[in-house]
């Protein structure tokens, strides 16, 4: 008779262990289908030169080229120069010729990164004077 009671206990614990795990693993699934996806919106602002800005929309695929603080067409590796790369709602510094290339270092860009980043919503290239910042729809 003893027995019995001890194996309710174990069901029970058993059953409890269950629940917690469904309830776990339905949270996860329900946060991975509503948070908002990289892209899903937004645009990226690219400062440049003595204040020119080009906006792209973060869902566009893209490749930026500024050379000597100009937009052209396409990279050669001459004058300062920065390639910046946008797909899949991300954007990276894809090449830089900046002495220690720091910007090219920091990686990429997005809505989710640009709130766990050291520098937030941006990516800087500071002896070229190129910003890349991540604008979110409420922006």
């Amino acid at each position: 008779m003893e027995h019995e009671p001890k194996k309710n206990r174990i069901r029970i614990n058993l059953l409890l262990a269950l629940g917690a795990l469904l309830f776990a693993a339905a949270t996860i699934v329900l946060w991975f289908l509503l948070r908002p996806k990289p892209g899903a919106g937004g645009s990226f602002v690219i400062r440049y030169g003595n204040g020119e800005t080009l906006t792209v929309p973060a869902d566009e695929t893209r490749t930026v080229v500024i050379r000597d603080g100009k937009l052209v067409d396409e990279a050669t590796g001459e004058g300062d120069e920065n390639v910046i790369r946008i797909e899949n709602g991300s954007a990276r510094m894809e090449r830089a010729n900046c002495r220690h290339e720091d910007c090219v270092q920091q990686g990429v860009l997005n809505a989710e990164t640009a709130v766990t980043r050291p520098l937030g919503a941006w990516i800087i290239c500071a002896p070229h004077r190129v910003y890349i910042e991540y604008v979110g729809d409420g922006a």
